[in-house]
């Protein structure tokens, strides 16, 4: 496994600090071993190289000192939040009212049981009178204390919510928060998650910029997959203390902002007195999905209802679901973003100018609004083309390219299988990065599949001009990486993070597998634009 401090000196190097800069961030990320992980995650959720420098700047920068008995850490988790998220628009407000008083409301009314009732959990955590403890036997003791209060029979029928151990669990997508509130007897889906959570260990008297700001993105990635939700709570915890984030999403004009209220760090340990965080985890698990934010899940168009039943994929710009539509399946793309919905529109024109074709392998739009595409049929991953795919493929390109479109982003995750039909065909999806042919543009697609010559212009920063050729190369080099399974770790488009080092690198890689005449023979066929020959050569290998 790579060396987290290696990996965030080369980027504190590439990123060009001055040297009294990088003296500090070295220092800091030497001194707190136990953050680097956290610090790289966010610097990945970072989708510019100045929100990078912006976000480690801040983590060397010294925070103001807070006023009175408010939140201790208010002005750094403010600079955190701001530095990562620079274009966001952060409200902190104190107290957290709205979320403060029906937790109150909950905790105090009548029938709610006795300190002798409850019992003592989250009383004897590891790290409270040691430091020598790790980060996991902290959040193992977390997950047993949410077990024993699950069961707990004094209570146990009160409470609504569960509390669900993902860290081995990539629940967010890709991402994996600590620990999630489900309704009881659920599936763990993203859809069914009505708040989320993160255990640290905590060395200061707050949490760090890091920790926070990790959690927090944890919202907003939640937020992103219920695309219907405003806000969802976010609660971070060492065991000793509990900390409460309320996020929320205000989607204006082309663009998805996010605002930020929080309860002040409260003791975890039951006490019957205090206000404490012990009665909010309490309180939170016997809320009800709709108290906490959580939308049902279903999307109307004029008199039809769409309603959502599992999460399929997720991509950089979209969420995609599978749905039912009078008891029909039916896969319903959802824009993550505001940022994101010129894709929607590409995609939209694309596919009903493509509608004439009457193709099996092109998805058919079923409703539409300015966010979301309602399409049929629903399709399943693959890992492996069949035979009689090769030619469905091609000779579906070669339609298209007719029709004068150029998809521009073909690689694995956008070739499904339609399961429900007979003859299980492939479908060709995700045309939101489609141009017309012969268009010069920006760049777009899965770079390891890129022709020589687009990697090639990326080097030099020249324009780029999408033909057919594009397709069939990419499709071709797909076709490759799934026969050969090299190591190739995928460069997303949209990342500037060497992208023309890497580019070098993958033209040196794709001028090594020429090497042989059944290669040279495909790359022939393309270069004259052969499709039928191109289905002959690329048959030849089954």
């Amino acid at each position: 496994m790579s060396d987290p401090l290696l990996i965030l000196k080369g980027e504190i190097k590439r990123l060009g600090f001055v040297s009294n800069e990088k003296i500090s961030l070295f220092g800091y990320f030497t001194g707190n071993e136990k953050n680097q992980a956290d610090v790289l995650s966010l610097l990945d959720d970072c989708d510019t190289d100045k929100e990078k420098r912006d976000y480690l700047r801040s983590l060397i920068s010294q925070p103001e000192q807070p006023v009175g008995g408010d939140f201790p850490n208010v002005t750094s988790l403010q600079r955190a939040i701001e530095d990562v998220r620079t274009e966001l628009n952060l409200k902190m407000e104190s107290g957290f009212k709205k979320v403060h008083n029906a937790l109150e409301t909950s905790l105090y009314s009548p029938g709610f049981v006795t300190e002798t009732d409850k019992g003592k959990e989250f009383s004897l955590p590891p790290n409270k009178n040691s430091t020598d403890v790790s980060e996991k036997d902290i959040q193992d003791y977390f997950m047993n204390e949410c077990g024993v209060l699950r069961n707990y029979v004094p209570i146990k029928n009160k409470l609504k919510l569960t509390v669900e151990d993902t860290r081995n669990s990539p629940v967010l997508g890709t991402r994996k928060p600590d620990f999630v509130f489900i309704p009881k007897n659920s599936h763990l889906d993203y859809l069914n998650v009505m708040a989320i959570g993160e255990v640290k260990k905590r060395t200061g008297e707050n949490f760090s910029n890091a920790q926070i700001g990790q959690a927090i993105s944890f919202g907003e990635k939640l937020l992103q997959l219920q695309p219907r939700r405003s806000f969802v709570l976010v609660l971070l915890t060492n065991c000793i203390t509990i900390d409460i984030y309320r996020v929320t999403r205000v989607d204006n004009h082309q663009k998805t902002q996010f605002t930020y209220e929080y309860v002040a760090p409260r003791p975890l340990e039951y006490n019957s007195t205090d206000d404490n965080g012990w009665k909010y985890m309490v309180t939170i698990m016997e809320s009800s999905p709709q108290d906490l934010g959580w939308v049902e899940p279903s999307l109307k168009f004029d008199d039809n209802i769409i309603t959502l039943t599992r999460a399929i994929g997720v991509g950089r710009t979209s969420i995609v679901y599978e749905g039912k539509h009078n008891n029909e399946s039916v896969a319903v793309k959802m824009v993550k973003k505001a940022d994101y919905l010129p894709c929607i529109k590409t995609e939209v024109d694309a596919l009903k100018d493509l509608s004439k074709l009457g193709s099996p392998h092109i998805p058919r739009i079923l409703f539409q609004n300015e966010d979301t595409l309602v399409m049929t049929p629903v399709g399943e991953r693959i890992n492996n083309l069949r035979k009689k795919d090769i030619k469905d493929i091609i000779t579906t390109l070669q339609k298209v390219h007719s029709s004068g479109i150029i998809h521009r982003d073909l690689r694995k995750l956008n070739f499904l299988r339609n399961l429900d039909d007979l003859s299980e065909n492939i479908l060709i999806v995700d045309w939101g990065y489609s141009t017309n042919d012969s268009d010069s543009t920006t760049f777009a697609g899965a770079l390891e599949c890129m022709p020589d010559h687009i990697l090639q212009s990326l080097i030099n920063g020249e324009e780029i001009v999408y033909g057919p050729q594009v397709d069939l190369v990419c499709f071709v080099r797909l076709f490759y990486l799934m026969l050969h399974r090299p190591t190739l770790d995928r460069v997303p488009f949209d990342k500037d993070d060497n992208i023309k080092e890497r580019a070098h690198i993958l033209l040196n890689f794709w001028k090594d597998s020429k090497q042989s005449d059944v290669w040279n023979n495909i790359y022939e066929a393309i270069d004259s634009t052969s499709y039928d020959q191109l289905i002959r050569e690329l048959e030849r290998l089954f």
